[in-house]
Formats: C-alpha cells, sequence, structure tokens
C-alpha cells in the first residue's frame, strides 16, 4: 500500500498583542468549554434521574435545569466549534487573536448571566423561552431579564466571531463570494492568480454569512423580549415572536454543525494522506446551504394552524434541499477520503469518523421528523430530542472532541486503555441516545417533568447509560491532558 502523502502543516503560530498565542488561547478555551460541557452533561443525567425513579425534584426545579441545560449547551458547543475552526484557519485567513477573545468572553458572560438567572432565580421556561412563559413564572422578573441579557450576549459574541471569518476571508480572496468558491462557475469572479479557497473556506464563508443574519434576528427577538421585560405594555404578536425565537435557536444551532465541516475539512486528510479539492460540487453545494438552511426553521411550527401556508411548505421543502452538503458532499466526500487509503487510526480519527455516522444518523432522524405527515405523530415526543443529541451529541461534539484529540498531539498508536475509554464513551452515548428514540417511538411526551410509562422505566435506563457515558468523558479528557503535557515536554504540538 502506498504511502500517505503527507499534508502541509500550517506556519507557526505567532504571538498576539494581547499576550497570548493563538494555540495557547484556543487551549484555554477548550479546557473551559469542555468542563461546562461535563457539568451540563451531568445536569442532563440528574434531570433523566428525576424523570425516572431514582431522585426526586421539584418540577420547577426541573424547568429551571432543563432550561440551563439546554441553553448552556448550545452556547458551548457554538463556542468549542467556533474555536476549532478559527484554529485550523488563522494562518490562512490571518484572523486576529483580540477578536477571538472578545467573541469568547462576550459567550463566557452569557453563560455565567443565564446560570445565574436559573440558579439563583429559577428562571425554568425551557431554552425557547417562548412568549409568554418567561413572564408567567413564579422566578423574579430579575432572572427574565438577566437571562435575556445573557442571550443576547451569547449572540455578540457568535457575531464577532462571524466578522473576524468575513474580514479575513475578504482580505484573503478579494470577496466573500470568493470565499464561497463561486469563481469556479462564476467566470468574471475569477482572480488573476487563480487562487480559489480551500473547501474549509467555503465553509468558513457560509457560516459568516448565515451567522450574522441568525444573530441580527436573534437580536430583535431579545431587544423585543427585553422591551416587553421593561414594559408589560410594550406589545408582542406571539406567532411573530415563535417565529423569531426557532428562526435563531434552530439556526444558530445548526449552524455548528456546519463550522465543524470546516474543521472536517482540514483535519480528515491529516489521517488520511488524501485531500478534499474544491469544484463547482462543492461551491454550489454550498451556494445551496447558504440559501436555504435559514429557510428550515417553520418545521418547527406545523403545529401552529395559524402560520402562513406557503411557510409550513417552504420549511419542510428548504429542510430536504438545505442538506445537500452533509449528505452529498462532506459525509460521502469524508467517505471516499477515507476508503483504501493508508488510514491512521488515531482517537481523533476514530471520533471524527463516528461523529459523520452520528451526524448523519441524527440528521435522517431530523428529516423524518420536518416531514410534515411523521411530525403530526413525532414532533412533541421524545423523538425530537434524540434527533438534535444525536447529532449534536452524538455528532458535533465528536468532531470538537477529536479536534482536542488532535489539537494535544497524536504521535503514538492508542493502546489498551485508550481503546478500553472509547469502548466506554460509545457505549454510554448509544445507548443514552436508543432510549430516547424508544421513547419517542412510544410516544412519551418531551419537556415533561412526569412522563408517562413507558418514559419512567426509559429514563432510568437511560440515567445508567449517562453515567457510563459521562465515565468515559473523564476518563478521556483525563487522558488528553497526560498527553498534552507529554507532548509539551517533547516540544511537539498538534499533529500526528
Amino acid at each position: 500500500m502506498a504511502k500517505p502523502v503527507r499534508v502541509q502543516e500550517p506556519v507557526a503560530l505567532h504571538a498576539a498583542d494581547i499576550g497570548l498565542t493563538p494555540r495557547r488561547l484556543v487551549g484555554m478555551t477548550l479546557s473551559v468549554g469542555l468542563g461546562l460541557i461535563f457539568v451540563l452533561g451531568m445536569i442532563g443525567g440528574i434531570m433523566k434521574a428525576a424523570q425516572g425513579n431514582l431522585i426526586q425534584l421539584q418540577p420547577g426545579t426541573f424547568y429551571a435545569l432543563l432550561t440551563l441545560h439546554g441553553a448552556g449547551m448550545i452556547s458551548t458547543v457554538v463556542l468549542l466549534t467556533a474555536v476549532a475552526l478559527w484554529y485550523v484557519l488563522h494562518d490562512h485567513l490571518s484572523l486576529r487573536p483580540d477578536m477571538l477573545v472578545f467573541s469568547v468572553v462576550a459567550i463566557v458572560w452569557g453563560l455565567v448571566a443565564a446560570t445565574v438567572a436559573v440558579l439563583v432565580g429559577g428562571f425554568g421556561p425551557a431554552w425557547t423561552f417562548l412568549y409568554p412563559l418567561p413572564f408567567m413564572g413564579t422566578w423574579p422578573s430579575w432572572s427574565t431579564g438577566l437571562f435575556f441579557f445573557g442571550v443576547l450576549f451569547v449572540g455578540v459574541g457568535f457575531a464577532i466571531f462571524c466578522f473576524d471569518l468575513m474580514a479575513g476571508i475578504i482580505r484573503t480572496y478579494g470577496s466573500i463570494w470568493n470565499g464561497l468558491a463561486w469563481d469556479t462557475w462564476i467566470p468574471r469572479l475569477r482572480r488573476p492568480d487563480g487562487k480559489v479557497a480551500p473547501p474549509s473556506v467555503i465553509a468558513a464563508s457560509m457560516v459568516a454569512i448565515d451567522g450574522l443574519i441568525t444573530v441580527a434576528a436573534g437580536s430583535v427577538l431579545v431587544v423585543a423580549l427585553l422591551a416587553h421585560w421593561f414594559s408589560p405594555k410594550f406589545p408582542i404578536d406571539p406567532l411573530w415572536i415563535k417565529n423569531l425565537t426557532f428562526f435563531f435557536g434552530h439556526t444558530i444551532a445548526n449552524l455548528a454543525i456546519y463550522v465543524s465541516a470546516g474543521v472536517i475539512y482540514y483535519i480528515l486528510p491529516k489521517y488520511t494522506g488524501r485531500a478534499f479539492h474544491t469544484n463547482k460540487v462543492y461551491a454550489l453545494s454550498w451556494a445551496i446551504s447558504l440559501f436555504f438552511v435559514p429557510w428550515a426553521w417553520p418545521h418547527h411550527l406545523y403545529m401552529d394552524f395559524v402560520q402562513a401556508p406557503w411557510l409550513q411548505v417552504g420549511g419542510e421543502a428548504s429542510t430536504y434541499i438545505a442538506t445537500i452538503p452533509a449528505t452529498v458532499v462532506t459525509i460521502f466526500g469524508s467517505l471516499l477520503l477515507v476508503y483504501r487509503s493508508d488510514m491512521r487510526w488515531r482517537p481523533g480519527s476514530t471520533l471524527f469518523l463516528a461523529g459523520i455516522l452520528g451526524w448523519l444518523v441524527g440528521g435522517v432522524a431530523a428529516m423524518l421528523d420536518a416531514t410534515i405527515p411523521f411530525n403530526a405523530v413525532l414532533h412533541n415526543t421524545l423523538w425530537v430530542p434524540a434527533h438534535f443529541h444525536t447529532y449534536l451529541l452524538g455528532g458535533v461534539f465528536l468532531f470538537v472532541l477529536g479536534f482536542t484529540s488532535y489539537f494535544v498531539g497524536e504521535r503514538q498508536t492508542p493502546g489498551r486503555l485508550v481503546k478500553a475509554i472509547e469502548w466506554t464513551f460509545f457505549t454510554g452515548l448509544v445507548g443514552f441516545l436508543l432510549m430516547f428514540y424508544a421513547g419517542g417511538i412510544e410516544g412519551v411526551p418531551r419537556r415533561e417533568a412526569v412522563q408517562p410509562p413507558p418514559g419512567p422505566i426509559l429514563a432510568d435506563i437511560a440515567t445508567g447509560f449517562v453515567a457510563i457515558l459521562l465515565v468515559g468523558l473523564v476518563a478521556m479528557l483525563i487522558e488528553f491532558w497526560v498527553r498534552a503535557k507529554r507532548n509539551a515536554a517533547n516540544g511537539e504540538a498538534e499533529g500526528l
């Protein structure tokens, strides 16, 4: 078998004006973010135990924890995927470390504000905070306002990241359209030097545009809710605010997947010795996603009979059309990259490929739920958290772990202990997700502190799998830390 081609590593990173090297900055953010994921995962396990027969929680406490778990997980996953993409693109796009600092600080402050609102104030309308629930609970008014300010900070942090991406792309490729590689199929856009954006930059360009649109909608949403909080006489149309809520929430969660695609395009070739190449298929597929990903949110509102029918039909159609880059380009392209290659099997490559499988399974489950006849049966059941836990926890989070493994260095073939850790982690993950799907098929309602049968017994089983998952995650993070210390002592950084 042919020896794999060594893919060129990025040039050495330089120290930022703020006194932190990009590598150290990303490492600190990964440490904080992965710690948050573990804590929020424990909260998820507590909620499952309460839905079963293992512990008792007051309904108000359950819904407060549900709010923190949902909002915290989405925000943290967005943070982690953003820093991963920033790192792999830093030198290619001359991105600014100080902008990343502002982005990280804003998102972390948003998380702190939301945590105080929930744990101190008892704020608990769920992470979607659908109007008028935030203004109807037993929690104090200040917690409502603080939570909204927290959401606003998270949005501002993500907007800073998107602005920095867009500025770097324009400086390097002349326009955001060339960053999307539209010059491959629009001749008049072609640069005299023939420079074409690689697939990772194409993904970053799409994220930058749709991310700014999403944050703009989210800002309008939060400002309207804050105005109503300041003055209850400020009028709010419930259907308008619900559309904005799901436009913002659904799209920013989905963008974490597309951010991850940019990371995959850069790192997976390190393991296979092959590279992704820009062509018209990539450019056209990502152009389709650019326009249709923001239009998929109406599939959350099929139950709203007053919604305009064209929005409902458009939401279903957009959901299907927007999947082209995920299924045809990234997933299929990644499998072709691996097929008959001299694959370097390391923890990172295993996590990336497992994440691609989770992304595919979760995406198919999401498309089923977005299909109107299925949605009428499944949408208010555990099928919904089943599919988004699959593509976020079983997909995007595995990409984050894969990036972290690559980041700390993977120069040694994994031994039996590392393989045992992986098996423990994946056993807990798969078992946990299967209990969600089983509950959805049985019609167990979601977002309920007290569930009808067979919800409690499924929750008990899921709690056991959550414990296995968290043990595997802790062991994996410890192994990453030990490996990082060893490689740092040897003067080695990321890579194989």
